[in-house]
């Protein structure tokens, strides 16, 4: 427990192999316990995560109960009677290829992980090092920020406009000369954002509740496990009909059915009824809901996917926009602002936009006030995660795990809520990415995942992938 590290062997006094702790976790008691519940019945139904983690450790657990009784696969999005009920009715057995992908995960990720931390080890004398085919990359982002953000850029901010000049000459006086004109004025029509994903309630999270990565699984774990909410590791936005009769019957005239995406294994991140924070602290304190583990946090948590997913089924809301020429110093500056919008999506989610003053037209002398900036700004562990979406590293079940992991290492740290690089993760990175750049590169992780998913749809054997990464592997020295 004290360092995480995992291990299997087994001694007379079990001690961490890694910093020799006696606090251990052990597995063994939990399947004696499972053993022992199985010989007292003759059916079996596991009904781990609906992901391939989840289908993994189902296989694991048919294989020690196998030889008690028939065992099958029940999978559920989220712990209502009702799904719960629907999944016993539709038992299946474990699915192969799920299970062969994450194999394949799994070995990859120690494989590259473990030969490379055993060089870190060995090349900076310190066994606290550890690298990976995705923390690498990702690292390599962050110090590449740090980096650009300690160049400069100047601008000019006249606050009584929230206007930003860019490139401001050095020479130019802060009474700014302005026109402005508006070139065109507008009332458009314009659609609610989808229903969270993993890494959009992530970047959310951080964002808006500015709570990290981490803490964000944790409590939408408790959320999932409590029945409030569905699977939280999902990169789909689909909308189930279920989905669809929650939003209904809570938006009533205001609803406007939309499903976002085709069908597929998982579904979006939604509250499993129509019922908003307020009244579920209610229910929750008159026992209704049974939640022993909720607290404030969770609730706030909560609030916000429910207002995102309810938003994402209401029409389309109303947004005035202006698009107007602002002429400085011979230059022309195009600046388009929202400044008013109105429907219940925005009512639910303000968030959705962001509504801007509109600005007085004709010539104007005002003071600006000029600041020397960085060129761009650091990375917030919202931007980090968006980053890992767009460029297909990791996971919905891994994004929080990579920048968790970069964290204990120290190889980051953060200061009000940008994330820097560490003069060790700046000598790690280096380090890795002129030896072993074709096993940490961004371009060979994403290919990696793309193999893997392959895999997963059975498009790919997984003897194969797992040959040619040993084949890649043996070049290691």
């Amino acid at each position: 427990k004290s360092c995480g590290y995992q291990f299997t062997e087994e001694k007379p006094q079990l001690k961490c192999v890694k910093c020799g702790s006696t606090d251990i976790d052990d597995s063994k008691r939990r399947i004696e316990t499972l053993r022992s519940l199985a010989s007292q019945t003759e059916f079996i139904v596991i009904g781990t995560d609906p992901d391939s983690e989840g289908e993994k450790i189902a296989w694991d657990l048919k294989n020690l109960l196998s030889g008690y009784g028939e065992i099958k696969r029940a999978e559920f999005h989220e712990v209502t009677r009702r799904a719960v009920t629907e999944a016993l009715d539709n038992l299946r057995d474990i699915n192969e290829n799920l299970v062969k992908a994450q194999i394949v995960r799994r070995v990859e990720d120690r494989w590259i992980g473990f030969v490379l931390s055993q060089k870190l080890w060995k090349v900076f004398n310190d066994k606290n090092l550890s690298a990976g085919r995705a923390q690498t990359p990702v690292l390599g982002w962050i110090i590449s920020q740090a980096k650009e953000h300690k160049e400069k850029r100047r601008i000019a901010y006249i606050k009584d406009l929230d206007l930003t000049i860019e490139d401001f000459p050095a020479n130019a006086s802060t009474l700014v000369k302005l026109k402005i004109s508006l070139l065109k004025e507008k009332t458009e029509e314009k659609q609610p954002l989808p229903p969270y994903t993993t890494n959009s309630l992530l970047r959310d999270a951080n964002k808006i509740l500015k709570i990290s990565v981490k803490e964000c699984m944790e409590l939408a774990q408790d959320l999932f496990e409590t029945g409030l909410i569905t699977y939280h590791r999902t990169d789909s936005t689909h909308v189930s009909d279920m989905g669809l009769r929650i939003a209904k019957n809570y938006l009533g005239s205001d609803f406007s059915a939309r499903k976002w995406e085709s069908e597929g294994a998982h579904e979006c991140i939604r509250p499993t009824r129509a019922l908003d924070s307020i009244q579920i602290q209610r229910l929750i304190q008159e026992g209704v809901i049974f939640a022993e583990n909720i607290r404030n946090r969770h609730l706030a948590l909560y609030d916000l996917i429910f207002r995102r997913f309810m938003a994402s089924q209401c029409k389309p809301y109303l947004a005035k926009v202006n698009l107007y020429e602002i002429t400085f110093n011979g230059k022309k500056i195009l600046d388009e602002r929202v400044i008013d919008a109105s429907g219940r999506a925005i009512q639910l989610y303000k968030w959705t936009t962001q509504l801007r003053k509109p600005l007085p037209l004709g010539y104007h002398e005002v003071n600006a006030e000029v600041r020397v900036i960085p060129k761009v700004p650091l990375f917030s562990q919202s931007d980090v995660i968006a980053m890992m979406k767009e460029k297909g590293i990791g996971r919905p079940s891994t994004y929080a795990t990579i920048l968790d992991k970069l964290f204990l290492r120290r190889y980051i740290f953060e200061k009000r809520s940008k994330i820097i690089p560490t003069s060790r993760g700046v000598k790690i990175y280096n380090y890795l990415s002129n030896k072993y750049s074709s096993l940490v590169s961004e371009e060979r992780t994403r290919l990696l995942e793309e193999k893997m998913d392959a895999v997963e749809r059975g498009e790919m054997p997984y003897l194969k992938a797992l040959a040619e990464l040993y084949e890649e592997i043996k070049g290691i020295t």
